[in-house]
């Protein structure tokens, strides 16, 4: 089986983890890795003693190998989200080995690999959101996982006209908007006062950040609604984000964003959304339950 191997940088705590892991993948015969060209030229630096014979390598979408049965995304939560645009529409399921700190889509773990290295998984479909925006750079991966954002690049707040379905909401004065999937209700949703919504859900959430109002709430819609966005500054431009992904988007622009049919297929190894919440996230957190 061919498996592709994606990183950026790892916590030097977490280095002879890491080697273990890439020796594990190196010594299975029955494992063709292909690494990411610039994570292999780190572990290089980082684990100068592995040697991986037969390895392989890709730089993009476009030249991972169609036949891949399985991609490791190595690090945080943010690592995982950067694989999205490389594997896109491939349908290759995509398992996230946790070197990073919460671990809500890096949910496996090391003592897990031997399995999965065998096929032993289940897979969870996990939607993707769309963006249709004039001002988009050319090169720009039109979709995310958890959440569009817009915010404000300058000191005053964003003037955000909203509309969904092309019925428009109140206005909202804010530092910016997020609309989010359920997958990514967990993230900056939440952290910015949205709801949480089990990963199953067919849901946008519209989540205000920083509202200059105390009357302004999140809104859950339909994920067969078309939520419009635009905006007025007293400043030329707001970022907008997907995901981790930034472009500039300037006063007067307006983006469309919606479920996709294009989807995710999220290794649910190790995976248990209410344990999840309960463990990273402290939910119920109460001596009174101990």
């Amino acid at each position: 089986m061919k498996v592709a191997i994606f990183g950026r940088t790892i916590d030097k705590s977490s280095w002879p983890r890491l080697c273990e892991l890439i020796d594990l993948i190196g010594r299975d015969p029955t494992v063709q890795p292909v690494f990411y060209g610039p994570f292999y030229s780190y572990l290089q630096q980082t684990c100068p003693q592995l040697d991986i014979k037969g390895a392989s390598f890709f730089s993009s979408s476009s030249d991972l190998p169609e036949d891949t049965g399985l991609f490791l995304t190595l690090g945080g939560d943010g690592t995982f989200l950067s694989s999205v645009p490389l594997v896109r529409d491939k349908k290759i399921p995509v398992a996230g080995i946790n070197f990073g700190r919460l671990g809500f889509l890096t949910t496996s773990r090391i003592e897990s690999v031997s399995a999965l290295l065998r096929g032993e998984f289940k897979t969870e479909r996990r939607p993707l959101l769309r963006m249709e925006c004039d001002c988009m750079p050319e090169d720009f991966y039109p979709y995310a996982l958890n959440e569009f954002s817009i915010q404000r690049k300058g000191p005053a707040v964003l003037e955000l006209d909203i509309k969904v379905d092309g019925a428009p909401i109140p206005r909202y004065m804010a530092d910016g908007v997020l609309v989010a999937s359920a997958t990514g209700s967990t993230a900056y949703s939440m952290s910015a006062g949205g709801p949480i919504v089990m990963p199953g859900c067919q849901v946008l959430i519209i989540v205000p950040v920083a509202p200059h109002n105390l009357n302004i709430r999140p809104l859950v819609v339909s994920d067969s609604a078309t939520i419009e966005v635009s905006y007025s500054t007293r400043y030329k431009d707001a970022a907008l984000s997907a995901d981790n992904r930034t472009f500039s988007f300037p006063d007067g622009a307006c983006a469309r964003f919606t479920s996709s049919k294009a989807s995710l297929e999220l290794v649910s190894s190790d995976n248990d959304f209410m344990q999840a919440l309960s463990r990273k996230l402290y939910w119920g957190a109460d001596w009174r339950n101990a």
